[in-house]
C-alpha cells in the first residue's frame, strides 16, 4: 500500500506539472491549440449540426468588420493591434479559420485534403506568431518570474513572489507580494540590490506602492529609457477652447502617459540644481497657463528679465526686473486679492470662479530667493490668502531653505504642486517635496538629463518619473505671439507703498472702482457701480460704460443679481444694489481688526 500510495502521488505531481507547463507556455503552444480547436470544432459541427455551416462565415465577417472599422476600441484592449502588420495577420487568420470551419462543417474535418490544409495554414500563421518582435521579451519576463524567488532572496527580500508580469513599451511591469512583516518601503531600500540581482543597468528599476496592500508593490523595469531623448513641445490646437478649470499637460511619464495636473486654485514650486531644467519646466507651465482663456499672468524675474522677457506678450504687466518693481507688482496683487475678497464677501460667494472676463491670476517668480524681505512677506501673504480667490504663485528656486524662503514664512507649506528636478544633495529632495519624501523613494539625485523630475500634487502621490517637453526659443516666441494678451493700461508704475501705487481711489472712476482692467473684470465693476449708486439708481448707459458689457450681457447679469436679491430696479432704466455702499470701494468696509 505505501508503494502504491507513493506512485499515485508521483503521478499526480507529474500530471500537475504537465498541465502547469501547458498553461505557462500557452503563448508558445498557441498554434497547436489552434489546430486542435479547429479539428474538434469541425468534428462537432459536422457530426451534430452540418446545416450550421453559415455560422463560421458570419462569425468571421463580424470579426473582419470589427478589425476594419472599429480598430480603436480593440486597440484599447489589445495594444498589439496598433501595428498594421498585426492587423493584416489577424485579417488572414480570421478569414482562413472561418472558411475552413465552414468547409469542415459540410464535408468533415478529415475529408480529402482538409487535414493537410489545416496543417499548412497552422504552419503559415505560426511562423509570424512565434517570431513576432516581442516574443523574446515575453520569454525573458517568464524566466524572470520563475527565477524571482532566488532574485528576491539575493536582494534581501526572502519570501517575496512575483504575482504577475506584463510587457509594456519600454520594459515590463510586475506585481510583487512580500512576505508577512515586510513593507513596500523595504523594497525601495533594496532597489540597488535588486538591480544587481537582475543584472540590469543602474536606475532601471522603479518601485511603486499598491494602495490596498502595504505588503505589495509594483516593480517596473525600464529597459529602454523613454526619456533618453527630449520630448518635443506639442501646443494645444488653436481651435480648442482651453480653461484653467481643466488639468494642464506639463510632461510625460515613463510609461508614455501624459502628466496632467490641475492648477486651479493651487500654488506651485519648482526646485532643482543649476542646469537641471527649471527654466524649461517653467516655460512649459507658462505656456499651458497662457493657452487658457480665463487666466492672467504677471512675472517677476530678477535676472534682468532673461527668463521671462520672451513671454512679455502674454504678461498683463511688464516683467518686474528689480526689487522695487517686484514689490510694486506683489503689492498690486495684494490689492487685487483684497478687492476680490471684499467682492465675494459682499456678494455672498466663497470662491472665485475664473472666467475670460474675470481671470485667475498667476504670479510667476523666477529665483524666489533673490526677492527682498518685503517682497517675500507680500508673497507669503498671497500664498496664505490667494487660493480661494484664484490668485496663485508659481515660483522657481534652487534650494527652498527656511532662510531663502524668508524667516517665519509659511509659503513653502502652501505649495500644493511641487516639482523636484535633479538635486546635488539628497536632503534637498525633502526641502522641495516635503519631509519624508526621500525615505519613501522620491530621489532625484541620479537624474541624468535636464527636464527630468518627480512631481507631488493632489492625485500624484507616488514617485513616478516624468520629463517636461522641450520648448525651443522659437516655440516660446510662437506660443507667446499666439496667446498674446492685452496689456493692463492701469498697471502701477510708482514705487511700492507710494500713494500712486494703489489704484483703488475714486479718481480711477466710479466705473471700475479702482479695478485693473483685464484682471478683476466687469463683474466686480458692475457690483461696485451698483453699490456706489445714489438712491435714484444708476442708468444702463453708465453701467455699460463701467463694465464694457453689451446690453444683452448686462441685462443677464442684472437679472441674476435681482434673482439673488442683491440688486433692484429703482425705476425704468435705473438700478442699484439692495445694500448701497458709500465707502467708494464697491464693498462693505472691513471689520475692525482686519488687515488692509
Amino acid at each position: 500500500m505505501p508503494v502504491h500510495h507513493g506512485s499515485g502521488s508521483e503521478i499526480f505531481y507529474v500530471g500537475d506539472e504537465f498541465f502547469r507547463a501547458l498553461w505557462r507556455y500557452r503563448a508558445e503552444l498557441a498554434p497547436v491549440y489552434w489546430l486542435l480547436g479547429c479539428l474538434l470544432a469541425g468534428w462537432w459541427l459536422h457530426a451534430s449540426h452540418p446545416s450550421w455551416w453559415p455560422l463560421p462565415i458570419v462569425a468571421g465577417l463580424i470579426g473582419l468588420v470589427l478589425l476594419t472599422f472599429r480598430p480603436a476600441a480593440l486597440i484599447t484592449r489589445y495594444p498589439l493591434l496598433s501595428r498594421w502588420r498585426v492587423r493584416i495577420w489577424g485579417t488572414g487568420f480570421i478569414t482562413t479559420v472561418s472558411a475552413w470551419l465552414a468547409a469542415a462543417t459540410i464535408a468533415g474535418p478529415t475529408a480529402g485534403p482538409m487535414r493537410l490544409i489545416a496543417l499548412l495554414a497552422t504552419a503559415v500563421f505560426a511562423v509570424p506568431w512565434i517570431w513576432r518582435e516581442d516574443r523574446a521579451r515575453l520569454t525573458k519576463v517568464r524566466i524572470l518570474r520563475d527565477r524571482f524567488p532566488n532574485t528576491a532572496d539575493a536582494a534581501g527580500l526572502t519570501g517575496a513572489t512575483m504575482v504577475s508580469a506584463v510587457i509594456d513599451r519600454w520594459g515590463w511591469t510586475a506585481r510583487i507580494k512580500l512576505r508577512r512583516g515586510q513593507h513596500w518601503t523595504d523594497a525601495v531600500n533594496a532597489i540597488p540590490k535588486l538591480e544587481s540581482a537582475f543584472g540590469s543597468r543602474i536606475g532601471s528599476l522603479r518601485a511603486e506602492p499598491v494602495n490596498d496592500d502595504a505588503a505589495a508593490f509594483t516593480l517596473r523595469m525600464i529597459e529602454i529609457d523613454p526619456h533618453a531623448e527630449p520630448i518635443e513641445w506639442t501646443p494645444t490646437p488653436a481651435k480648442r477652447a482651453t480653461s484653467i478649470r481643466r488639468p494642464l499637460t506639463i510632461g510625460v511619464f515613463e510609461d508614455g502617459t501624459e502628466i496632467n495636473v490641475s492648477f486651479l486654485r493651487k500654488h506651485a514650486m519648482i526646485g532643482g540644481a543649476t542646469d537641471s531644467g527649471k527654466s524649461g519646466v517653467l516655460n512649459v507651465i507658462i505656456a499651458r497657463i497662457a493657452e487658457c482663456n480665463d487666466t492672467a499672468l504677471w512675472g517677476i524675474d530678477l535676472k534682468e528679465g532673461m527668463e521671462l522677457s520672451p513671454w512679455s506678450k502674454v504678461l498683463s504687466r511688464p516683467v518686474a526686473t528689480n526689487s522695487d518693481a517686484a514689490e510694486t507688482l506683489l503689492s498690486a496683487a495684494i490689492d487685487e486679492l483684497e478687492r476680490r475678497a471684499q467682492f465675494l464677501t459682499s456678494s455672498g460667494q466663497r470662491e472665485w470662479t475664473p472666467e475670460p472676463d474675470a481671470p485667475a491670476l498667476y504670479v510667476i517668480i523666477d529665483e524666489y530667493a533673490e526677492l527682498s524681505k518685503r517682497a517675500q512677506k507680500l508673497a507669503d501673504s498671497i500664498s496664505r490668502r490667494g487660493r480661494a480667490l484664484c490668485i496663485n504663485l508659481v515660483i522657481a528656486t534652487q534650494r527652498p531653505t527656511q532662510k531663502s524662503m524668508g524667516e517665519g514664512s509659511a509659503l513653502r507649506s502652501q505649495m500644493n504642486i511641487r516639482i523636484c528636478l535633479r538635486v546635488n544633495e539628497r536632503p534637498d529632495v525633502d526641502l522641495i517635496l516635503g519631509a519624508g519624501k526621500l525615505a519613501s523613494g522620491w530621489d532625484t539625485t541620479k537624474f541624468d538629463a535636464p527636464g527630468k523630475y518627480l512631481i507631488s500634487a493632489p492625485g500624484l502621490d507616488t514617485p513616478r518619473r516624468g520629463r517636461a517637453h522641450r520648448m525651443t526659443d522659437t516655440d516660446v516666441q510662437a506660443t507667446a505671439s499666439q496667446h498674446a494678451r492685452q496689456p493692463d493700461t492701469h498697471a502701477d508704475t510708482a514705487p511700492a507703498g507710494s500713494p500712486q501705487s494703489r489704484s483703488d481711489g475714486p479718481e480711477e472712476g466710479r466705473a471700475t472702482a479702482g479695478t485693473p482692467r483685464g484682471i478683476s473684470g466687469p463683474e466686480m465693476a458692475l457690483w461696485a457701480a451698483l453699490r456706489n449708486a445714489p438712491p435714484e439708481g444708476v442708468t444702463i448707459a453708465d453701467l455699460r460704460t463701467a463694465t464694457g458689457l453689451s446690453r444683452t450681457g448686462l441685462y443677464r447679469r442684472l437679472s441674476t443679481l435681482r434673482t439673488g436679491q442683491q440688486a433692484t430696479q429703482v425705476r425704468h432704466g435705473r438700478w442699484r444694489s439692495t445694500q448701497p455702499d458709500r465707502t467708494g470701494t464697491g464693498a462693505p468696509p472691513p471689520a475692525e481688526g482686519d488687515s488692509q
